[in-house]
Formats: C-alpha cells, structure tokens, sequence
C-alpha cells in the first residue's frame, strides 16, 4: 500500500513538472487597438505600428462548425510589442482561416 501511494505521488509531481507553464512562454497582455488616423496626429506616423487582420470563429450556436463568424481589421499601436500582442490575441480569438501582415510602421 505504501508503495502504490508513492507511485502515486511520484506521478502526481512529474506531470506537474511537466505540465507547468514556463515564465517565458507567459501570453502577452491584451492590449487595446487604436485608431490610425488619430494616433498618427497624436504621436507622428513614424511612432505608430499598424498591422493588418483577418479571420473567423466558429459559431457558438452550430454544433457542426459550418458557419463562421468573420472578423477583420486594420488597427494602430504606439509600439511594436502592443501591435503584435493585439495580433497573437485575434490570431487566437479567430483561429480559422486567418491571414495578416506583420506589425510595421504607418507609411511604410
């Protein structure tokens, strides 16, 4: 009996081990997307990242998963590391048939 119950507690720490998340693989923080026109007036265009997005999710509603909801857009950030935490979020919110454009500068 003593046996099986450190067997049992030796399995329990190493699927612990290796199902705990390391600090460096932490999500990055939802970030909020601005607008580009003002955030260029604002801050000047070389200061502001854009990227491009588009994607679907499946329905809630369809058991199935035949119908999509579509979801696109073109916001603008103040840096890089928001532009491309706002792109690994809707990347993640809107898995399916999705396509961008990397995080670059607005006019270049």
């Amino acid at each position: 009996m003593r046996r099986l119950a450190s067997a049992a507690a030796a399995t329990v720490i190493a699927l612990a081990g290796v199902l705990a998340v390391p600090a460096y693989a932490a999500q990055p923080p939802r970030v909020e997307a601005g607008d580009c026109s003002y955030l260029a007036a604002q801050f000047g265009p070389p200061k502001v990242w854009q990227t491009s997005f588009r994607g679907e999710q499946p329905s809630p509603f369809d058991l199935r998963h035949q119908d999509y909801f579509p979801y696109s857009a073109s916001p603008c950030f103040t840096s890089i590391s928001a532009c491309k935490a706002w792109l690994y979020w809707a990347q993640s919110d809107y898995p399916h048939q999705n396509s961008f454009t990397p995080c670059r500068r607005l006019g270049h």
